[in-house]
């Protein structure tokens, strides 16, 4: 009769832990789901900006960037240097289904050569009052870069890179894949 009480008491226990650990998965953490169509954004401003500004594929981001406004910036390359003066104002939707407390975008030069890290700049974090969330669909504008700088530009060849740097929910600090191309 013993060894029935301890496999009923082992099954028992057995059972506690599937439960237990079921509970586990159910919790959100950083499980989300995006929706709507992918957005292509409108990258407006002086054209020698323009035309070397990219926002960066981040196709699983909980945030998306929806436009960057570059007007009242600069960019001079020559003789395999740069110098620029950046003020910029994003436009950004939440696309996913759950509600973002916190999130920061970086915006900066990559030279032609530098492959992978090669980012400098500026970042960007919007200020939402004390309990206000940036909800699903919402979408919020803000100023997300602006100062100056110089660096070099082999080939007289940089880019300018807009990124959301990471995201913060409820019970997860998300950090968004990166896709560039490093020659252009």
């Amino acid at each position: 009769m013993k060894p029935s009480i301890v496999g009923a008491a082992i099954v028992l226990l057995l059972a506690l832990g599937a439960a237990l650990s079921g509970q586990q998965k159910s919790e959100r953490g950083c499980d989300f789901n995006l929706s709507g169509d992918r957005v292509v954004p409108n990258i407006t401003g002086p054209e020698e900006v323009v035309a070397i500004a990219h926002v960066v594929d981040q196709r699983d981001s909980p945030i998306t960037i929806v436009s960057a406004d570059f007007k009242d910036s600069y960019v001079s390359i020559s003789n395999e240097r740069f110098t620029q003066r950046l003020d910029c104002t994003l436009k950004v939707r939440n696309q996913s289904d759950r509600a973002v407390r916190s999130f920061q975008t970086s915006t900066g030069f990559i030279r032609d050569d530098s492959g992978i890290g090669g980012l400098s700049g500026f970042g960007g974090v919007p200020e939402m009052p004390a309990g206000r969330s940036l909800m699903p669909g919402e979408e919020l504008e803000f100023q997300g870069c602006g100062g100056t700088g110089h660096g070099g530009a082999p080939n007289n060849r940089v880019r300018l890179l807009v990124a959301i740097e990471s995201v913060l929910l409820d019970g997860c600090a998300y950090m968004p894949s990166r896709r560039f191309p490093t020659h252009f």
